[in-house]
């Protein structure tokens, strides 16, 4: 049987691990605060390559959006919507880096990317 300290050595490091790694997915500013951060299309990336990201991110998230009567299907850019699926696609899976890759073509900003009545989640 493991002893009373043993147990709360185990539990703090348990505790420390969890700290360190939601720390490390979640971006602050020198204040402490959290800082939202988005995903949207590398400016660089082709068409090809776009509509591919679209595809997969509607298909694992919620496109709205860009889809029907959506706020943000004003603009016909495969850019901007794919920047829109890529972000929705982002934010459902945690924020995490690897979440915005899509081969690439990715990329994380601080500034939010909302125009007009096309808002970024």
């Amino acid at each position: 049987m493991a002893s009373s300290s043993a147990k709360f050595l185990a539990f703090f490091a348990l505790t420390v691990s969890v700290i360190c790694s939601d720390a490390a997915a979640t971006p602050t500013l020198r204040h402490g605060q959290p800082t939202k951060t988005w995903c949207v299309a590398k400016p660089s990336s082709d068409e090809a390559a776009l509509k591919a990201n679209m595809e997969f991110a509607c298909s694992e998230s919620d496109c709205s959006a860009i889809q029907g009567t959506g706020g943000c299907t004003h603009s016909d850019s495969v850019m901007s919507h794919a920047s829109v699926a890529m972000n929705a696609y982002y934010q459902a899976r945690g924020r995490n880096s690897w979440n915005c890759f899509f081969n690439g073509t990715g990329l994380i900003t601080i500034t939010d990317p909302s125009l007009g009545s096309c808002k970024y989640v």
